[in-house]
């Protein structure tokens, strides 16, 4: 749902993806509207009789490649001042991207208008945003949300509310499978994990719990309230945040077709995203009527925002929010910071096979939307975004004084958004952010293959001076540390990013005896079952005691136990890898068939211990496998409880 959770931390199960340039060759037409003549540059420097022609350029490196199409809006003084589409919307029939009526899933950037309902209502004064949002829900409903810790709604908008992932539901690919937002939030429960407004963990579900509240505020549907008091107000027709677009099929004729790029065999025709947490990301609609939008959300000085009827309460919603410790950092209530020139607000997000970015330079009155139609396009929009908006908004100051050393907050650390409570908190542990020193001031932080460097100019508080991909200037241009004890425990980022320390019982030497102990098991109890039947095979003929064959008989069922375990466990973890999204109910079937197997490995090792003790022809070799089964079967299971693989969350 959204680019930047799903592109760092569903990679490797849930950590960190890269979709990489794809080799294709096919045409990539553009097409433009008539262009506003306008005097000045971007941000960035670029003179706008200039801007096309670099954006072009820049543009035609990755259509074709790594997207199919895309559409490109900028803004400037309350003016679109480009308007492009490229590329195609659909391949297979070959229908051109058009700026005007080519609809895209906006993804999360969807967020920003529950962010902007949620300061319509604050502006009327229905909703306060230090509150108690159980204040503002129905007393059975609270009954049944059971979170022990007190949420505001500011708490909601910095991504603070204490909430892990939960990976499960936040889209589906076939409309029946919807549910009511009600239901949803629901059933999708994630567990709240760490206190309350001591780091920024991305939530979808808090922010679907926020759309929730200004439906039952506003007494509307929250598809019906934001068509009402945002669409409507600003013109925005091609849009629609109903789930299947019912309030407008006409829209349906128009949306482009998603793509999975693929660094073989180029594109793949995706999955349109049906989603149930609407407030998270549910809206379909086309780039110009997103510029429109940009526009409201940048009127010039003295001039009143459409969606608003005053002015500060604009300003207040783009003001930063997170003060972890007394220093605001990352967040502006729900908008998220991006390096530029200038300062930089914006949000991005993906579906199963759509892209989006949106980025806005208030102090300039300029924004940028890019809408593309394939999944986990990062490099492209967050290479557009720098070139239109620059890469950096200051000089990195060079370390004064006597600073600590680096090498007290090396380590490796894993998100604050995490899973808990269920059998994907295994995936946030497979690829994890390391951090290495280069000097005393200056130090690495890796995410698999890609690499920041950072240099120390206060107290731990690194600056970003080097990289070899723009997911860091734009998410992770600043780590601050927390240190307790000459012992880092967080590293403050804000936009739902922050990391922690390896929790008790998550430490590197558990981890690495984690993945030992599947590795071992998988090739055991693949193996075994193997070698047994060819002994079988060669045995047919000869005469075997019946206590013997007893204990064969427990003993080859209790190795195919630990067979079907293994490969029960595996199925879901691999459909996990393979793609981001998926349904707790197509993955309960093998979290319960993990008891009866627990059961049967259980009752099979008792028959098959008494049946050894009845026989003394069963040889040495024989019996020491049987010990190491054993012993497998209760370091595997263990692990499995461990990991909760076992835990029934939905």
């Amino acid at each position: 749902m959204d680019a930047i959770k799903r592109f760092i931390s569903q990679a490797s199960i849930g950590i960190f993806v890269m979709t990489m340039m794809v080799i294709g060759a096919f045409s990539t037409p553009a097409f433009a509207s008539t262009q506003n003549t306008v005097t000045g540059e971007t941000p960035s420097g670029i003179p706008f009789t200039r801007m096309e022609e670099e954006v072009d350029k820049y543009v035609s490196k990755f259509i074709g490649k790594t997207t199919p199409g895309a559409a490109v809006a900028v803004v400037k003084d309350g003016e679109v001042i480009f308007l492009k589409g490229y590329g195609y919307a659909d391949l297979e029939s070959q229908i051109t991207v058009d700026h005007k009526s080519t609809v895209f899933e906006w993804a999360s950037v969807g967020k920003l208008f529950t962010w902007t309902s949620v300061m319509q209502l604050v502006e009327e004064g229905k909703l306060d945003l230090d509150t108690d949002v159980k204040e503002y829900l129905p007393s059975e409903f609270n009954d049944k949300l059971e979170y022990k810790q007190s949420i505001t709604m500011r708490d909601v908008m910095n991504h603070a509310a204490g909430f892990g992932d939960y990976a499960f539901n936040a889209i589906v690919f076939l409309p029946d499978q919807l549910v009511s937002l009600e239901e949803a939030i629901l059933r999708d429960k994630p567990k709240q994990y760490y206190e309350v407004g001591t780091a920024s963990a991305y939530s979808n579900y808090a922010t679907s719990l926020a759309g929730y509240i200004v439906q039952n505020i506003s007494q509307q549907d929250y598809e019906d309230y934001v068509k009402e008091n945002i669409f409507k107000a600003i013109s925005m027709k091609n849009t629609s945040a109903h789930p299947m677009l019912d309030d407008d099929r006409e829209l349906v004729e128009s949306k482009a077709q998603g793509y999975l790029s693929d660094q073989q065999d180029g594109f793949h025709p995706g999955k349109w995203s049906y989603v149930s947490h609407l407030p998270a990301g549910s809206i379909n609609g086309t780039v110009e009527d997103l510029a429109k939008y940009l526009i409201v959300l940048t009127p010039g000085a003295g001039e009143e925002s459409v969606l608003f009827s005053d002015s500060s309460t604009l300003n207040t919603m783009l003001s930063p929010s997170y003060d972890p410790g007394g220093d605001m950092v990352g967040t502006a209530h729900g908008f998220f910071e991006y390096v530029g020139a200038y300062r930089t607000l914006g949000h991005g997000g993906n579906t199963a096979a759509f892209t989006s970015q949106l980025a806005i330079v208030p102090e300039e009155r300029f924004g940028i939307a890019i809408l593309t139609n394939s999944d986990l396009e990062m490099n492209f929009i967050f290479g557009l975004q720098d070139l239109l908006l620059g890469k950096n908004r200051h000089t990195t100051e060079k370390p004064v004084g006597e600073l600590p050393s680096s090498e007290k907050v090396v380590g490796r650390y894993v998100p604050m958004e995490r899973q808990e409570g269920n059998f994907l908190d295994f995936a946030n542990y497979i690829n994890l952010y390391e951090v290495n020193a280069l000097d005393e001031n200056k130090i690495t932080m890796n995410i698999g293959v890609f690499q920041g460097t950072y240099l120390q100019t206060k107290a731990y508080h690194y600056e970003l001076v080097d990289d070899n991909t723009p997911i860091f200037r734009n998410i992770y241009p600043v780590l601050r540390f927390k240190v307790e004890n000459d012992t880092a425990k967080q590293v403050v980022i804000g936009n739902g990013m922050d990391l922690s320390m390896l929790p008790q019982g998550r430490t590197s030497p558990f981890l690495t005896g984690s993945i030992i102990t599947l590795l071992v098991n998988l090739l055991f109890f693949i193996i075994t079952p193997v070698i047994l039947l060819v002994i079988a095979i060669k045995n047919r003929k000869v005469n075997i005691l019946p206590a013997n064959k007893k204990f064969n008989f427990y003993y080859f069922i209790l190795v195919l136990l630990g067979t079907a375990t293994v490969i029960n466990n595996l199925i879901p973890s691999t459909k996990v890898m393979i793609s981001s999204f998926h349904t707790f109910a197509a993955m309960k079937p093998h979290i319960l068939l993990n008891y009866p197997l627990l059961i049967g490995a259980i009752i099979t090792t008792v028959l098959s211990a008494y049946s050894v003790q009845k026989t003394t022809a069963v040889s040495k070799k024989y019996k020491v496998l049987y010990v190491i089964t054993i012993v497998l079967l209760i370091l595997l299971f263990a692990m499995l409880l461990h990991w909760n693989f076992f835990a029934v969350v939905g």
